[in-house]
């Protein structure tokens, strides 16, 4: 790990994994440091993670039925990661909607703001 501190922390990436990477199971090894034979220790870190971006997800449901009128349980898309951007037109207000138009893009939810990925 060479990070300084889990703050600065970046979760690996697909970028990230050599292209021949040999993966060996040791055999019969105890491990008197671990919690009940447990061996994983990145659940906690991408569920807290996953719950912020839940939060986000409930929070442009709340706009849309607030902007759109649509029901609480319409369904739309939000990738992640949830930029700015992507937010905003997944919240489609009136200025959403307006860029939208313009541009003649088909709806709100699949219009990709130019330099998003």
């Amino acid at each position: 790990l060479l990070t300084r501190d889990p703050g600065a922390y970046k979760l690996p990436s697909f970028n990230d994994v050599p292209r021949d990477l040999r993966v060996g199971l040791m055999q019969r090894v105890a491990n008197p440091f671990a919690v009940h034979s447990s061996k994983a220790v990145g659940e906690p870190p991408l569920f807290l993670g996953f719950s912020v971006f839940m939060a986000l997800r409930d929070a442009v449901r709340a706009a849309r039925v607030e902007h759109l009128g649509a029901s609480a349980h319409a369904h739309f898309t939000l990738h992640s990661p949830a930029t700015s951007e992507r937010l905003r037109m997944a919240c489609a207000d009136r200025f959403a909607r307006m860029a939208v138009e313009l541009n003649g893009r088909g709806d709100v939810g699949s219009y990709v703001p130019k330099g998003s990925f």
